[in-house]
């Protein structure tokens, strides 16, 4: 190994710099390991937050029924409301045994706003549960081109 001058060690230690990375200690470099472990935990975690609906749908069954109640109101209230129609669709939806009933809400939301992007990504998801992949990709291709970050 290379011996530098005393001179120039106590230059570099002063500058903060080291000779190698052996000098390096574990301590350090622990603790830049956790540092970048907790920075790509935390954009997991924001990047699966933007779209993910379905924590909407981890609700108390009591508060679902109610939540659909309102949209059924708000519909009765005011049936050319497309995001009354989305956001029952989306709580049908999350009860996965009405998927027709969902599609349907979903068909009116787009009827009514046929640039809805969130319509047409929350159908074809209807659509794959049913098993109709060729519906489920027309929906998200549409969803996309609506709104390409949508997904």
């Amino acid at each position: 190994m290379r011996r530098f001058p005393t001179f120039l060690i106590m230059l570099m230690t002063l500058a903060g710099c080291t000779r190698s990375a052996e000098t390096k200690s574990e301590a350090d470099i622990s603790t830049g390991e956790q540092k970048v472990s907790d920075a790509t935990e935390v954009q997991s975690i924001e990047t699966s937050d933007q779209n993910d609906d379905s924590k909407m749908t981890q609700v108390d069954p009591d508060l679902s029924q109610e939540a659909r109640a309102a949209f059924d109101k708000a519909i009765q209230d005011d049936p050319q409301n497309p995001e009354a129609y989305f956001a029952r669709g989306f709580n049908i939806l999350s009860e996965s045994s009405h998927l027709d009933a969902a599609i349907a809400d979903f068909n009116k939301a787009i009827e009514l706003n046929p640039k809805y992007a969130r319509a047409y990504l929350m159908r074809g998801r209807a659509y794959e549960s049913l098993g109709d992949d060729v519906h489920a990709k027309a929906d998200r291709d549409k969803a996309l081109e609506l709104e390409p970050k949508i997904d």
